[in-house]
């Protein structure tokens, strides 16, 4: 390398030859000079020791089986208790079924069939007497509770007083002066003359 002013042919020639000296030092050196071949250090981010490659590639699938794991217990604590009794009970059955054969299965699932209510079977009304009886599980109001618009009855623990502001009375009022109007408007147009 010269120093001082040169020209760029000069530069040029420099820089090739500093460039071809390196790359047959390079050459010439050994592999364990050069790193050519060898194995890749993987090293720990926080604390700067080496790892072995495969023992992190075992952790790792450790992990994955672990937090494949985690889902599936995950999967199974987000199911209700409900349905883990029902799926039970039908794995039960099944259990029961592959036991006793093909009769015990027929008999069952027409039983279960049977016992099944469907909005359009034709044959419902001959099975009424099997339909369980529906019976509203909360109290009613008894006694006189002042109508509304929406037809709601009161809760039956409605102590009886009326705390409404009189808009519903007024409400009806002025539907039945209306209709009242309306029902002599038309006896007025349909008169005799």
């Amino acid at each position: 390398m010269r120093y001082g002013l040169q020209t760029a042919q000069a530069v040029k020639e420099d820089t090739e030859r500093e460039r071809a000296s390196y790359l047959r030092k390079l050459q010439e050196s050994s592999d364990e000079v050069s790193g050519r071949g060898a194995q890749t250090v993987y090293r720990d981010p926080k604390t700067g020791k080496i790892i072995d490659a495969q023992q992190m590639l075992k952790d790792e699938e450790d992990k994955k089986r672990r937090r494949e794991q985690l889902k599936e217990k995950q999967k199974e604590w987000n199911q209700g208790l409900v349905q883990q009794r029902e799926r039970a009970e039908e794995l039960r059955k099944l259990e029961q079924v592959r036991q006793a054969g093909s009769a015990a299965l027929e008999s069952d699932l027409d039983a279960e069939q049977r016992a099944k209510m469907r909005w359009n079977d034709p044959a419902q009304k001959f099975l009424e007497n099997k339909k369980p009886s529906k019976t509203n599980k909360y109290p009613e109001y008894k006694g006189y509770a002042p109508p509304n618009r929406f037809g709601i009855r009161p809760g039956y623990r409605w102590d009886g007083v009326d705390r409404s502001n009189g808009f519903e009375n007024e409400l009806f009022k002025s539907q039945a002066a209306a209709d009242t109007q309306k029902s002599q408007d038309y006896a007025y147009s349909v008169a005799d003359w």
